[in-house]
């Protein structure tokens, strides 16, 4: 008896021409990225002192790793 109703399921579903769906392809923008990742190890304390800076001034880590940099390497 539940074969049946398979097979009767089967069948709906098969006479059943509802149009497909059809996904939307939109191409992405692609951004220039002048950056590259680097990895280096940094004692506990300091980054401790860097992600509370980084909260305290609303910034991100990176940003303020980079205008560090920034401002040593001009000298």
């Amino acid at each position: 008896m539940e074969k049946q109703n398979i097979n009767d399921l089967i069948n709906k579903a098969k006479a059943n021409n509802q149009p497909k769906t059809i996904q939307k392809v939109t191409p992405i923008e692609i951004k220039e990225n002048n950056e590259v990742q680097f990895s280096f190890y940094l004692s506990k304390t300091l980054l401790k002192h860097l992600k509370q800076k980084a909260l305290n001034e609303e910034k991100s880590i990176k940003n303020i790793i980079n205008k560090a940099l920034e401002i040593h390497l001009k000298t």
